[in-house]
């Protein structure tokens, strides 16, 4: 294509994909338009064409964003309408990859490589590398909440807390500690009987939001293993990075939809097609693993886990993620 594409933001709203989506449209210097999909009823991918409020229309734009489930189905309909635009889904879409001309994918999603598959060490963001490394400072500690398969309750924060100072007292250091918005009360009282002075501790909705001041401010920084934007965040700041594996419970639901899913989409066992059908049509979908991130990050030296020694900042890391993201845009579209 000679001229620069026009891209449609396709989202529901959810802020994290939003971001990523915004953060890859701006980088291109594309022209670039949101546009917002409103759906009745519950959130059925399978029944998205049915349930959709806001109608797409001609004129058609050169490329489609989507890094949700529905309106990655809803991407699919336009290219089923314009052969020509390309469509790029980021994450991981309903259905099967091959039903897109791109997936931009990190690891906790367990795509399967294929030629229109890039996986990245990151999920995507604006806000790169802002911070730097620093030998003096507390240890800052982000925590956050539960999130399946996590654990995060007052026994787990007992651990926390518990195995988070005795770090600091082995390093000689204080704990900065901050809490998200999904921390439990039952966690957040134990947190406070716990982490008291000389140690710092930030409770979410409590006077404003101390997250980003601690992480700027840290010699070092741990984040708790439920959420993978907090450990983009920490990685961004420039700071050494731990991850401290919360409990899990790996239910038989779980257990499951990870056997199936490897057996029948991984490893593509013949016996196992109606099943990768089911997968591949968007009906079932397995959960991600956020271990799975965890482990590539910690594997190139990103990050390390809690009670080893985090290796130091690797500036530049986070651009290469959005620069392989946008080459791969550009040859795309060319």
């Amino acid at each position: 294509m000679s001229a620069d594409p026009t891209i449609w933001i396709l989202s529901r709203g959810r802020k994290g994909d939003l971001d990523q989506m915004l953060a890859l449209a701006k980088a291109t210097g594309w022209p670039h338009e949101v546009r917002r999909l409103r759906f009745a009823g519950p959130d059925i991918p399978v029944f998205s064409k049915l349930l959709l409020r806001d109608k797409v229309s001609p004129p058609w734009p050169g490329l489609v964003l989507v890094a949700e489930a529905s309106p990655s189905v809803i991407a699919r309909e336009i290219k089923r309408r314009s052969p020509g635009t390309r469509i790029v889904c980021l994450g991981r879409p309903a259905g099967s990859p091959k039903n897109f001309d791109l997936v931009i994918t990190t690891a906790q999603y367990r795509i399967p490589a294929a030629a229109n598959v890039v996986e990245l060490s990151m999920p995507l963001s604006e806000g790169l590398e802002t911070g730097a490394s620093s030998r003096t400072g507390p240890i800052a500690l982000a925590i956050g909440g539960p999130a399946f398969p996590d654990l995060f309750d007052g026994a787990a924060a007992e651990r926390l807390a518990a195995d988070a100072l005795a770090h600091a007292a082995r390093t000689g250091a204080t704990l900065d500690a901050v809490t998200g918005p999904r921390t439990p009360p039952d966690a957040i009282a134990v947190l406070e009987r716990r982490i008291t002075a000389p140690h710092r501790l930030s409770i979410f909705g409590r006077g404003g939001n101390r997250y980003l001041e601690a992480l700027a401010g840290a010699a070092a920084i741990i984040v708790t293993s439920d959420s993978v934007s907090m450990a983009a965040d920490a990685l961004a700041s420039g700071k050494p990075v731990s991850v401290y594996c919360l409990p899990q419970a790996l239910n038989a639901k779980w257990k499951l939809g990870s056997w199936l899913y490897r057996n029948a989409v991984e490893v593509r066992q013949p016996l196992l097609a109606p099943v990768r059908w089911l997968f591949d049509a968007g009906v079932i979908e397995v959960a991600p693993d956020r271990r799975k991130l965890f482990a590539r990050l910690v594997a190139e030296g990103r990050l390390g886990w809690f009670g080893e020694a985090a290796p130091p900042p690797q500036p530049g890391a986070a651009r290469r993620d959005l620069e392989i993201a946008i080459e791969s845009l550009r040859k795309l579209m060319r």
